[in-house]
């Protein structure tokens, strides 16, 4: 009887401190939350075609909306896409990017309901496929950037840029196609192969 009474009194005086406890935050009183950035990828190939490697830690553990990264990265852009560069574009198409892909993140206009995502449609008006924004799993975000990049797509999507006729056709996809297999429950992906 007296162990029955005692283990009743600690599941009391248990449950009086979890009642206690309860609150509105998620956060134990007196502590502050700590999150840790460690990779920034819902772009995937913008970071990885412009930046100069040696910058990659510092932007994936920036807020996507620090300026001076942001800053950093569209001088990237212009030098890497632009006249000169590894891209040898134009500078109207190199300003273009540019001005798509900053700041680098991802956007998606959620008042836009019944329709799908589209990579990079917010920052196009919909050219890509639709206003909405984000990204679809059978996006091919790859293929699209270096599109972007190499190909022909800024002026066939923006027809105020002149086609400067340098386009790098072999660098236009990696050859890597969506395999299929989406679900329509979570995590929407087949399972591993």
């Amino acid at each position: 009887m007296r162990i029955t009474k005692a283990f009743s009194i600690a599941i009391g005086l248990a449950a009086a401190a979890g009642i206690a406890g309860c609150g509105s935050s998620s956060i134990p009183i007196g502590r502050t939350p700590v999150y840790q950035q460690i990779e920034r990828l819902s772009r995937p190939a913008v970071k990885e075609a412009f930046e100069a490697f040696n910058d990659h830690d510092i932007t994936n553990r920036s807020n996507p909306y620090n300026k001076t990264t942001d800053a950093q990265l569209a001088n990237e852009i212009l030098s890497f896409a632009g006249p000169g560069g590894v891209a040898n574009r134009s500078q109207a198409i190199a300003q273009t990017l540019q001005s798509i892909l900053i700041p680098d993140e991802m956007t998606a206009d959620l008042s836009k309901t019944g329709t799908l995502g589209s990579y990079l449609g917010v920052e196009t008006g919909g050219v890509t496929g639709s206003l909405f924004g984000g990204r679809k799993l059978s996006d091919d975000v790859i293929d699209i950037d270096l599109g972007a990049i190499f190909g022909p797509t800024i002026p066939a999507v923006v027809p105020s840029v002149p086609d400067d006729g340098h386009e790098s056709w072999c660098l236009t996809t990696d050859n890597v196609s969506y395999a299929g297999g989406a679900n329509t429950t979570f995590p929407y992906l087949d399972a591993p192969r």
